[in-house]
């Protein structure tokens, strides 16, 4: 388990239920209300796309509020307590952006403790998570389906999804150009030896 320098002593312990499901409960009901299951899209150049597909489950809490934040890491035993970008001076969250802690902790947790008012979003975030599992952005097709599904959660974001298509169409085919020329070289060697054999073996 990861370590956090956040405890509890802002919180009485006896207060805490004492059977785990409602414990669960008031976790499902703080998300509900002040998590997020997002998506983010970032240009990365030394990808095969040169973009990379972002999960990362997080929520927020007040400083004062740490402990809160705290008691969902020691039940979900992952993830970290930084503090949040912007707001480093009041702020802090709880984030998980392993795929590992996502897949076998997040996801199956909130599979089994079922959100209300954020029950959609997390369904999306969990097929783009499982999607990135089985592989689907290693290929062309894959990549800009689970693209397609990250803009249907939200699509206010820096780049459109078509101006991204269009940079990831551009950058593969310039690939597959720069691949193919050798070869093209390699066929025109092999058939200049084929000619050149043939005339040393004409009578």
């Amino acid at each position: 388990m990861g370590t956090s320098p956040y405890g509890l002593s802002e919180i009485d312990l006896e207060r805490l239920p004492r059977r785990r499901k409602y414990l669960y409960y008031y976790i499902v009901g703080l998300v509900d209300g002040e998590g997020c299951f997002s998506v983010s899209i970032r240009e990365q150049d030394n990808t095969r796309f040169g973009w990379v597909i972002d999960p990362v489950f997080h929520i927020a809490q007040r400083k004062d509020r740490a402990a809160v934040l705290e008691i969902i890491r020691r039940v979900f035993n992952c993830g970290r307590i930084v503090p949040k970008p912007g707001q480093e001076d009041t702020m802090l969250q709880y984030v998980v952006d392993s795929r590992r802690h996502l897949i076998e902790v997040v996801i199956p947790f909130f599979t089994k403790h079922r959100l209300i008012i954020k029950h959609s979003e997390f369904e999306a975030f969990k097929e783009i998570v499982e999607g990135l599992e089985r592989g689907e952005h290693r290929s062309l097709e894959g990549f800009i389906k689970l693209l397609e599904k990250a803009y249907v959660m939200s699509d206010s974001r820096t780049y459109s999804l078509d101006e991204i298509v269009s940079r990831i169409k551009g950058r593969v085919g310039a690939s597959e150009t720069i691949r193919r020329a050798p070869l093209r070289d390699d066929e025109d060697m092999l058939q200049a030896r084929g000619g050149e054999d043939m005339v040393q073996h004409q009578p």
